[in-house]
């Protein structure tokens, strides 16, 4: 199949980053284009060293929601991939950037003014990472963003499927915030991201579940394996904001103990909880 070609699409290599440049318009008539553009870009050999990809918008037009739901997508496949992403917006790009922020993107991809301050190397031993925000909030506040524009609804189904990491507060456990929808295609692909993730070394997980999550399956089967395989390293699967379908299945098979944390996590005192409660563990 011959690829399609976007005029002002174009990639190549700065200081060891991959960057892509996006076309002066970015919409839905050039999407499936830039989205395999993307997809390419991140899993070159080049994006695999610690610099990662830079998506330049410095010519960038955005014309409607397209651009900002690469961005999200992109977003969500470098968490799953351990990839670096950055993105260049300029400062007198005020709409783009105020997309960004509204939409919570701005939380989730270090944003740089230019190209050279974007590909400055990272530093040897990376500062603590931040917690990330919600992949399911960002999809959710870009369809507010856009309420006339039908065709979000074709390029985000219901079966997506959001995965964000960060360490966990004890900074001993990596913190996986599950969204989206968890049927027998998103389980399978979130069985796949937690295995990655024991891979390279990060053996103490715990799955914090989106308070909206929409459950059309049973997903402890492969929850299960990815136990007994963290375990297997001397680690662990624990589980946390679980919907009361699943849980009521934790309890009737007697999964409870299965997915504990193999240590207490640290918790805040309750002046510095947030308003919504504070997050336990099974």
């Amino acid at each position: 199949m011959k690829k399609t070609t976007v005029q002002g699409l174009r990639t190549r290599t700065e200081r060891g980053f991959v960057v892509l440049t996006l076309p002066p318009e970015t919409g839905w008539h050039n999407y499936s284009a830039i989205r395999e553009a993307l997809c390419e870009a991140l899993t070159a050999e080049s994006a695999r060293n610690p610099s990662g990809l830079v998506v330049d918008l410095t010519d960038t037009i955005l014309l409607d929601a397209a651009g900002l739901v690469l961005l999200a997508r992109t977003q969500t496949r470098a968490n799953l991939l351990g990839r670096t992403l950055r993105i260049v917006v300029p400062a007198t790009a005020l709409r783009t950037r105020q997309a960004l922020h509204v939409t919570g993107l701005a939380r989730l991809v270090p944003m740089y003014p230019h190209l050279e301050s974007a590909t400055v190397p990272p530093p040897a031993r990376p500062h603590r990472r931040r917690a990330a925000a919600d992949g399911t909030h960002v999809l959710d506040a870009i369809r507010a963003l856009y309420p006339d524009d039908n065709r979000l609804s074709l390029y985000l189904p219901d079966t997506e499927l959001t995965i964000e990491t960060a360490p966990a507060p004890d900074d001993g456990h990596l913190m996986v915030s599950v969204g989206g929808v968890l049927d027998e295609v998103t389980t399978s692909q979130l069985g796949e991201a937690l295995t990655s993730m024991i891979e390279r070394n990060a053996h103490h997980l715990m799955v914090r579940m989106h308070d909206r999550i929409r459950v059309r399956c049973d997903p402890f089967p492969v929850l299960l394996g990815i136990r007994w395989r963290a375990s297997a390293e001397g680690g662990c699967l624990s589980l946390a904001g679980v919907p009361p379908r699943l849980r009521q299945i934790i309890d009737r098979e007697g999964l409870r103990s299965a997915f504990q944390s193999c240590r207490r996590l640290a918790v805040p005192a309750p002046a510095a909880a947030p308003a919504g409660g504070t997050l336990t563990a099974l």
